[in-house]
This record gives structure tokens, sequence and C-alpha cells, in this order.
């Protein structure tokens, strides 16, 4: 990349790279800082913090995460700011097997980009600060031939001129390239070809909210029928809406199929929709069927939610297989 300082291969990517599928995950490292009060105040009132914690997040960072703990060979490609934050999140990433740190890089004389995260019981909820700080944009120089030739790349950033340069480029130099798109960045920065550049990738990943942002409906039934027209004639084949306790939906030019849920004991929902990503991914990556798929998914999203913070809780392959009651070597054979 130009303009920064890049990192020298992990030395546990070269040696032992874990089993399983390998994923390109391009986005966002942050560092979140979490405020747990007993009940949100209203405007003019003060709430008691019952417990602080600082530890590593940010969307892609957290997905790499998740799929690097059942299996997968993750090339985590984000950008870092030039403090503490910074190498604490280089540090976490680094001991995290499976995770490849070669394309983690600094951005020079720039904050880490981070969030200030208040849980709440009353109402159950976070509300989300974010402190913008480094980021990949347009201008960063990215392998994308090496980035392009994994089994899956998971595209998460949220510089709207870098999304749709790389989204551009498969169908031009390299179309065997399968591109997993997350709506995280695409709806909330209101970009008003956000909808073209959905249709480019293969498959596209988000919550009810961002879909219905994405199409302007005020239904989930609504947008996910105006997205599934849209299909016709376009690259995107199939939308995966998570919905939380209740599972996630999955639409494609043929049906569209409600997968359920698992009910655990939810503390904090930070990262889910992250470990939910994962387990698109990691299905997708395997060439699995997307009931399979959705069932990893959902496995997922529901266990990250088992502690604060967005990687804490975050499971292995075990813990996955007892959540779905078969064999570890069933569920990711």
């Amino acid at each position: 990349m130009s303009g920064v300082e890049r990192a020298e291969p992990s030395q546990r990517g070269e040696s032992s790279p874990a089993p399983g599928p390998r994923i390109a995950a391009v986005g966002l490292a942050s560092w979140d800082r979490f405020l747990v009060v007993g009940h949100y105040p209203s405007a003019g009132e003060y709430a008691v913090v019952a417990e602080e914690a600082s530890l590593p997040g940010g969307t892609t960072t957290n997905t790499a995460v998740a799929l690097a703990r059942i299996g997968a060979r993750v090339s985590l490609a984000a950008m870092l700011g030039d403090d503490a934050e910074g190498r604490s999140l280089r540090a976490a990433m680094a001991a995290e097997p499976g995770i490849d740190t070669a394309w983690l890089a600094t951005r020079p004389e720039t904050r880490t980009d981070a969030s200030t995260i208040v849980v709440s019981a009353d109402p159950a909820d976070r509300t989300i600060y974010w402190h913008q700080g480094a980021a990949l944009v347009r201008r960063d120089r990215l392998d994308l031939t090496a980035i392009f030739d994994h089994d899956l790349t998971l595209l998460d950033v949220a510089d709207a001129p870098l999304r749709r340069w790389v989204t551009d480029l498969p169908a031009h130099f390299a179309p065997r390239t399968r591109l997993l798109g997350t709506m995280t960045y695409l709806v909330d920065t209101a970009e008003p070809d956000a909808l073209e550049v959905a249709l480019r990738f293969d498959a596209l990943v988000g919550n009810a909210r961002e879909v219905q942002a994405l199409t302007g409906e005020r239904d989930l039934d609504a947008a996910g029928a105006a997205v599934v027209a849209a299909m016709r004639g376009a690259n995107l084949r199939t939308l995966i809406v998570s919905r939380g306790r209740e599972g996630c939906r999955v639409c494609t030019g043929g049906e569209t199929v409600d997968v359920p849920g698992f009910p655990v004991n939810a503390v904090d929902t930070t990262g889910a929709g992250d470990a939910f990503a994962a387990g698109i991914a990691y299905g997708m990556a395997r060439r699995w069927d997307w009931n399979r798929t959705a069932r990893l998914a959902n496995a997922l999203g529901a266990l990250a939610t088992r502690a604060l913070g967005g990687q804490t809780a975050l499971p292995d392959r075990q813990e996955v297989a007892a959540l779905l009651g078969a064999p570890e070597e069933v569920v990711f054979g």
C-alpha cells in the first residue's frame, strides 16, 4: 500500500496454516470501549456505569476472528492507526491461529478507528458512538490479484469509492472470484448508487433495517422482494438477512426461506452480525447449500452474544457443534 507501513507476513500463517477454506477479509479494524449501565438515561439524566471494558473490535476484524476460530484460513486486509490501540489490535489479530496479518497496514500519524459502546439492561440494547479513524480508502494500494485468489472474498469497507472500484473488477479480470458483501456501510452512507453496487456481489448479507434502507421499503417482505426483482440480469444471486433471535431469511431468485435461530442467554449483541456474516462466508467458501450455511451463521451469531465485546465469546468448532447438536466432523465435514 502506498503511504503506509506494511507488516511482514505472520509467522503462524506461514508455518502452520489452519485447515479449512481460504477467505480474504477486506474492511475495517476498530478498538471498542464499553460502558455497561443498568438503564439508558433520558436526555438530561444520568446513569451509573456498572462495568467498563476496552477490547479489540471492528466489523471485519470480528468476522475474521470468528472465521479463524472455526478453522478458516483468513487473509485480513485493513488499516490501523499509529497509536497504542493500533498496536494492541495488531497483536490481537496475530495471536489468532488462522489469521494472516500480512495485509494489516498502519497509516502514520493517524488514530485507530474506534467506538464507544453503551450497553444497557433497560432497554436491553446498545448504542454505538463511532470515532472514525484509519480505514482503507480508494487511494491505498491493494494486491487484488492475491485477494481475489481465495475461495471467497469478503468486502466490508466503509469507503464508497473503494467499494465501487473493487466490486467492478471481478467481472473484467477475475470472473472466478466469489464476492460476499456486507450492508453495514453500504446503506448508512446514503450513497445514491447503493443498490447498483449491491447487485455486483455474488451474495449480500445484512439485517432487516439495512435491507429496508437499501430498497426504501418499510417492511422486510417488500424489501426482500425488491432485491429479488433487481437480481434479474444482475450478478447478485442471494440475499441473506439476519433477524436476531428469529434466525435469518435467505432470498434467492427462486425462493425465500426462513431459517430459525438458536436461543442463548444474550449478554451483549455487539459483533453478532459480524459473526453471522462469518458463517455465511464459511458456507459459501465451502460451497454448502443455503440451509446448512444459514444454520451455521445463526449458530455463530447466537454464540457471539454470550459475553461483553465483539470477539470475547466467539466460539470454536466444538461449541458450534454442541449448539447444532451434531458431531464436529459432521458440522464442518
